[in-house]
């Protein structure tokens, strides 16, 4: 009985705490640098970009790569602030597969306001079954003795691409955006 009673008031108070945070979002914004030969690209996804920078909701919509294997368009920068797990980003992307194997992405080397970003507060992985799209996020979770980016003035990192299927069949997309 004692047991029971035990176990029963530790679940209540563990849902009566999760219930108790609160998080707030914020878009971040930023623009993708590009090179010469992807402008043409982007184009269609500047003016775009433009109008959803106007609105509240800050979304980049940028194309960062689109070749015959796969099509990534880095979708927002959003920074959460949880009363109890602390602060985070989440960058997301969505990326569409146009290859018939299946594909993996994930961060590589990533930096923020010049400094590399430590491989213990951030996650990102994302599979994508051919022909489908997905969205791949990356997160970075602020975390006692790690240092937690601000994002000043600028986000760069790889964009790694490998096939499920073959893993000798990579690719990695550098990304820069400023903000």
């Amino acid at each position: 009985m004692k047991k029971k009673l035990i176990f029963s008031a530790a679940l209540v108070l563990s849902l009566a705490l999760a219930g108790c945070g609160e998080t707030e979002k914020e878009n971040v914004g930023g623009t993708v640098e590009t090179s010469s030969s992807e402008k043409a690209n982007t184009q269609e996804t500047d003016k775009a970009k433009e109008k959803d920078n106007a609105d509240s909701n800050k979304e980049i919509n940028q194309v960062v790569v689109d070749n015959d294997r796969v099509k990534a368009t880095l979708v927002k920068i959003v920074k959460s602030t949880d009363s109890i797990f602390g602060n985070s980003y989440e960058v997301v992307f969505d990326v569409e597969n146009k290859s018939k194997e299946n594909i993996g992405v994930q961060a590589r080397s990533v930096s923020v306001d010049g400094r590399m970003v430590d491989e213990t507060i951030i996650s990102m992985s994302q599979d994508v079954a051919a022909g489908k799209t997905a969205a791949a996020k990356l997160t970075m979770r602020e975390m006692d003795g790690y240092e937690f980016p601000e994002f000043k003035s600028d986000l760069e990192m790889g964009l790694f691409i490998y096939s499920s299927d073959n893993i000798t069949n990579t690719e990695e997309i550098p990304v820069k955006v400023k903000f």
